[in-house]
């Protein structure tokens, strides 16, 4: 007898809640890393955003390359302190086949900008999701939610809850993750 098949929403929400749950500790252990492994491979889902500029971001775009995308709003304390970060890591990834993107969850771009003013975020890519949609159709259901999208355009890993992106660990850990997808 065959394994039942489900839909690819499915997938995505049955890998982001076995990462949530089960790995979504924030600490980082020895040997772990900031993101646990995708149980399964999964098609990340697509995202065609404007930026906060208003210039448009397509995952599409990021073929070839490892993408971080770290969902966030406004009234999520966690996601306000873990911002700063997120632009440590884009500077010490700088140069590397990384980018970070901060996709905003359902906030007016007047309030975001404001926020941004007061915190040093640098050159973070901020997306802006006015309706939440690409939210939904990645199944985020808590915040912040990071995800690294693979070169082949699959979620390789993912995590629930703020994390310490700047840490030396860190940084380790996403060196070691795009050596190994290096040809």
């Amino acid at each position: 007898m065959r394994p039942p098949t489900f839909p690819h929403s499915h997938r995505l929400a049955a890998a982001i809640f076995a990462a949530a749950f089960l790995f979504g500790h924030p600490a980082i252990a020895d040997g772990a890393g900031p993101l646990a492994a995708a149980p399964i491979p999964i098609a990340a889902p697509a995202i065609n955003l404007p930026r906060l500029d208003g210039t448009p971001f397509s995952l599409t775009d990021r073929k070839g390359k490892f993408t971080l995308i770290n969902f966030w709003a406004l009234w999520c304390a966690p996601c306000r302190t873990e911002m700063p970060a997120l632009a440590r890591l884009k500077t010490q990834m700088a140069g590397r086949e990384l980018e970070i993107v901060a996709v905003n969850l359902g906030d007016k771009p007047d309030a975001v900008a404001r926020f941004l003013k007061q915190v040093d975020v640098g050159e973070l890519t901020i997306a802006m999701d006015r309706q939440s949609a690409v939210g939904r159709a990645w199944h985020v259901q808590a915040l912040p939610a990071t995800f690294l999208v693979g070169p082949d355009g699959t979620i390789t890993h993912a995590a629930v809850g703020a994390r310490e992106w700047a840490a030396e660990k860190v940084l380790r850990w996403f060196e070691k993750q795009l050596a190994k997808a290096a040809p």
